[in-house]
């Protein structure tokens, strides 16, 4: 009995340790309140990350989506090696509003919005007349490798802008990109 008592002690007490754990975690965390926060938090992530990779600095600028392209290649090999390896949603959304909010500064009109027309926490990029979703292009480089390369597909779109027509051609525009 008394040993039953015992493990049950010890296990309450682990218990409560853990939970203390989970609570100071979540505190630490930010509190994110809107998209703009959100945003700013995870470019900050990024260009933390981007430093891992020989140094690389992430300056807002149009050519630094080319790094980030390279950066997520390699984070592509490491995905063709072991899946599991890399958290492809985390990576995804940090260097996606970091290429987004590259393109909302650099490009007059862009702006960020939380849902979108095709669901809701997509967070889209408003540019031009369309939407555009850097998130999903960061995962979709990471999943598929250099066929879905982001440099690639932001100049395919800034092109397409500078069209009298507005209309936007992009590889595999019948997904969301």
């Amino acid at each position: 009995m008394r040993n039953k008592l015992l493990i049950v002690a010890i296990l309450v007490g682990a218990g409560i340790g853990v939970w203390k754990v989970a609570q100071n975690r979540q505190s630490s965390r930010p509190n994110i309140a809107n998209t703009e926060q959100l945003i700013s938090y995870a470019c900050d992530e990024a260009i933390a990350d981007a430093r891992k990779y020989d140094g690389v600095s992430l300056d807002y600028s149009v050519d630094s989506i080319k790094s980030v392209d390279t950066i997520l290649g390699r984070v592509h090999d490491s995905y063709a090696r072991d899946p599991k390896s890399v958290h492809v949603n985390g990576i995804s959304i940090e260097y996606g509003a970091y290429v987004g909010e590259v393109i909302r500064r650099n490009e007059p009109g862009a702006y960020w919005t939380k849902d979108s027309a095709l669901g809701e926490k997509m967070y889209p990029l408003h540019w031009g007349a369309d939407e555009a979703f850097p998130v999903t292009w960061c995962s979709k480089r990471i999943i598929n490798g250099d066929e879905d390369n982001i440099w690639v597909k932001y100049t395919a779109l800034k092109e397409g802008l500078a069209k009298p027509t507005g209309k936007v051609n992009v590889p595999n525009s019948s997904k969301p990109h």
